[in-house]
């Protein structure tokens, strides 16, 4: 059974909610798509609804390395009073939600999107805050329990905006004269918060227990650090349950999504790939398969290198396997890996790899089209899989580009270069060229074909590989030659073969 599968059995209610949560103070990394998508996929199993709560009230902590000095005066401001870096948006939160949450109509992700700020504005959170500071005492001694530390003397389960700095987090509550909270904040104002508009919020591990009560949440996948001891989650659940005497959701726990040689995906470290990022290197449904393949508490190394063509290769057996094949969970992993529903016929495909080889020989795409079907890649000419293929090589190119190693980079010399070949050399190339018509023109005929020549020359295997990349490429190494000798024009390589010798 898929994991998404066995947790919406988890679930009690029908029709359940589940929720997701973000706190835009920071460009938005794939990380963060791996809770949005577990959620989705747990909605999708249990036939329930998925909403994502913005947390647009929170402060911005600090100054982040990715910010300009100036921002340092907004520090302890709501993320949506503080202005957008760029101009072109409402606020902070808007400026880093917005490129999320196009990737994420992009993925598929049906979801209600709900503004923290908004919710408190509108009197969504007013009950909640009442209770909250009814109850007081209690809330305290769950925290201070849970958490094992003492909370400060002062500690009041709302925490107001100054109206005077814009400031959260430095003030002091004075007294409750419902629906007022009555203030004084470190920058000298006096001032009185009402609970029942987006004056001020709950704490964190208030406002996350109230939230669930507010909305009806069922299940709520969240990161390993909420679940750790004494963390939120414990916290939260026991507030949920003792304070707004409601059943805390189903728990679903993820582990990071690393990224390969640099540890743990953060914003702040400025150890990340944004969510716009790998969807420009490949399709949403291969973006999907990286999250669905996986079990929530397994913890995912992201490789953008070399270990991407590896990712895609698995989403193709998996797409394979759908069709051709008789494993389960591998067909309810491609199902879930789509966007819309699962194709009425077994797609069309180059194998991406293929494809880095390709668009670095020829820029025009109905040749390279042209190619598969000579190949017999493609069999019949059908316009999805042409559109398939094109927008594949968009993301190949773009991966070129931007996270491909040099070492798969290369550009096909249009006239023969400059380059000096022994005389055993030119013996071997000259014997490849006469061979040629006695063999298939594919990958590993053309392959097979270079150890047979290089034998009878007597030339050393490398230094005969090498002959090729240096009349092709005007250098040492290149890609793996059977296959790349087989995208090329047979007629070009036959004349540039007569060059060299």
């Amino acid at each position: 059974m898929h994991w998404a599968d066995a947790e919406a059995e988890e679930i009690e209610e029908q029709n359940s909610l589940v929720a997701t949560g973000e706190a835009p103070s920071g460009p938005i990394h794939m990380g963060h798509i791996r809770e949005v998508l577990t959620g989705e996929a747990i909605a999708r199993a249990s036939k329930g609804d998925l909403v994502l709560i913005v947390d647009s009230i929170d402060p911005l902590r600090k100054l982040y390395p990715f910010l300009d000095k100036s921002y340092e005066e907004h520090i302890g401001k709501p993320l949506m009073e503080i202005p957008c870096t760029c101009g072109e948006h409402d606020n902070y939160a808007e400026h880093f939600m917005e490129p999320f949450l196009e990737s994420l109509e992009e993925l598929g992700a049906d979801i209600e999107v709900k503004y923290a700020h908004e919710m408190y504005a509108s009197g969504e959170y007013e009950e909640a805050a009442r209770i909250s500071i009814e109850h007081k005492d209690e809330i305290i001694e769950i925290i201070e329990t849970v958490s094992g530390r003492e909370l400060p003397d002062d500690w009041f389960p709302y925490s107001p905006i100054c109206s005077d700095c814009d400031r959260i987090g430095k003030t002091t509550v004075q007294d409750f004269e419902d629906p007022y909270v009555k203030y004084s904040c470190e920058c000298g104002f006096d001032g009185k918060a009402d609970i029942r508009n987006d004056d001020g919020k709950l704490p964190w591990r208030l406002d996350w227990a109230a939230r669930w009560w507010i909305l009806g949440i069922d299940c709520e996948p969240f990161g390993k650090d909420h679940a750790s001891s004494g963390g939120s989650w414990d916290s939260g659940k026991r507030i949920v349950k003792e304070i707004f005497e409601r059943d805390p959701p189903h728990p679903v726990i993820y582990e990071w999504i690393q990224l390969k040689g640099e540890g743990p995906m953060s914003s702040s470290s400025g150890v990340y790939i944004k969510t716009e990022d790998i969807l420009d290197m490949v399709s949403p449904e291969v973006a999907r398969f990286l999250i669905m393949r996986s079990k929530p508490n397994t913890h995912i190394d992201f490789d953008p290198g070399l270990g991407l063509l590896d990712l895609v290769d698995r989403y193709d057996e998996c797409e394979r396997a759908y069709f051709e094949g008789d494993d389960e969970e591998m067909k309810r992993t491609y199902e879930l890996s789509q966007v819309e529903s699962v194709p009425s016929k077994e797609p069309q495909r180059i194998p991406y790899r293929h494809l880095v080889n390709l668009v670095q020989i020829y820029e025009d795409r109905d040749k390279i089209w042209s190619i598969a079907q000579d190949t017999g890649q493609i069999e019949e000419d059908r316009s999805e899989d042409y559109q398939r293929f094109k927008n594949r090589a968009e993301k190949v190119e773009y991966w070129l580009e931007n996270y491909a190693p040099d070492m798969v980079k290369f550009s096909l010399k249009k006239e023969l270069p400059n380059v000096d070949l022994s005389e055993k050399e030119k013996k071997f190339l000259e014997l490849y060229l006469n061979k040629i018509e006695e063999h298939e023109w594919d990958s590993d005929s053309l392959h097979k074909l270079v150890h047979i020549a290089a034998e009878e020359v007597d030339i050393a295997k490398g230094k005969a590989f090498r002959s090729f990349y240096k009349i092709l490429l005007g250098e040492n190494k290149g890609p793996r030659l059977g296959r790349f000798l087989s995208q090329l024009d047979k007629d070009f390589v036959k004349k540039r073969l007569k060059e060299a010798v």
